[in-house]
């Protein structure tokens, strides 16, 4: 009888444990699903992506949806949206669904933004947004002629195109709105012959601008466009042994700026009279009575493009446009070799400013 009731107990256990996975099964089978509507899923930053979760389902209905953007910004909590992508990269687009008894799923999406690549042209009078193949997403006319020098910026919490313009001698830089080509701005150039312009991000925002006439790069306060510091030929060559002897700010064909730790950033500049980049550390002021400075950093390198005409810094590479090629040419900073990509087919007649934003 012992042994007849240690197996009645057994098998009862069995049958518990079997009910037991039966059940969970079945709860599991039941419990939320998280379910991602989004379009577009690929495009050219800044990219709007419209989402939906109102597909997802629970029992007893769902109490809260969760949102990652994988941009590591706040999350969202409502069913439906739009949320805009303000730079290049691969995203992941989350959502969460929580049931009314507690049980979460999460599904994801991949968004792919790719970075546009704004340039100007001189003799039509237009700017243009490509894409990274040299296919014209977006273009309109300027009110001021003869653009040059663009970049992107950002004030009071808007981002903005400012365009340097010789207007026909009446020089001037204006802020522009990317996305309907609306002039908001007009602010006088510091000089003459309004060439390069680019965008200082961090520590504090600030416009950088090289004049051919002049020869000098200005530090600019963005808003207003009132000049800070101003930096000639007789600068450099005090400050550097490497420019006492070479060509510098003879025939300016380039400038960028980069981020720089334990600094306000690194300028990059290209001398058209020999084609040697420079990579200048801007120190910032000590105070507001203090002006910045600038110091060359190693060797300048000769970059392989005769007809230059603006450069720009994206993931690590040099992009060179080439007039004479109506071409847009990488090339390693490094050691100023081409790479072999190029971006060609844009249209226009006489490119001239070049930003690729990402």
């Amino acid at each position: 009888m012992k042994r007849r009731g240690r197996l009645c107990l057994a098998l009862s256990g069995v049958a518990i444990g079997l009910a037991a996975a039966v059940l969970g099964g079945c709860a599991f089978l039941g419990g939320p699903q998280a379910q991602i509507d989004a379009t577009p899923l690929s495009g050219v930053v800044p990219l709007t992506v419209a989402f939906d979760g109102s597909s997802s389902s629970a029992p007893g209905g769902i109490s809260t949806y969760t949102w990652d953007f994988g941009t590591g910004g706040p999350a969202g909590h409502e069913v439906s949206g739009t949320y805009v992508y303000e730079h290049a990269g691969t995203f992941t687009l989350s959502l969460t669904v929580r049931a009314a008894n507690g049980a979460t799923k999460t599904t994801s999406v991949t968004v792919e933004v790719a970075p546009a690549v704004w340039i100007t042209d001189e003799n039509l009078n237009r700017v243009y947004k490509l894409d990274m193949t040299g296919d014209t997403i977006d273009s309109f006319q300027l009110s001021y002629t003869q653009p040059r020098g663009i970049t992107l910026g950002e004030v009071q919490g808007q981002q903005w195109l400012f365009v340097a313009c010789f207007n026909g001698g009446n020089q001037r830089i204006v802020r522009v709105d990317p996305q309907t080509g609306a002039v908001a701005q007009v602010m006088n150039a510091p000089a003459q012959s309004p060439l390069n312009l680019t965008f200082q991000v961090r520590p504090e925002k600030r416009l950088w601008h090289v004049d051919g006439l002049s020869r000098m790069i200005y530090r600019l306060n963005p808003p207003d466009g009132q000049v800070y510091d101003a930096f000639g030929q007789a600068y450099f060559k005090s400050t550097s042994p490497q420019v006492a002897t070479l060509p510098f700010l003879w025939s300016p064909q380039g400038l960028d700026w980069t981020a720089a730790p334990n600094a306000a950033g690194h300028l990059w500049y290209l001398e058209g009279e020999n084609r040697y980049l420079y990579k200048i550390k801007i120190i910032p002021a000590y105070d507001i009575m203090s002006s910045a400075q600038l110091q060359i950093v190693g060797d300048p390198v000769v970059i392989p493009v005769l007809s230059a005409s603006a450069i720009d810094m994206y993931e690590g590479k040099l992009w060179v446009v080439d007039v004479d090629t109506h071409a847009i040419v990488e090339v390693d900073p490094a050691t100023g070799v081409a790479t072999g990509r190029t971006i060609t087919g844009f249209p226009g007649a006489q490119p001239a400013g070049l930003e690729i934003q990402d």
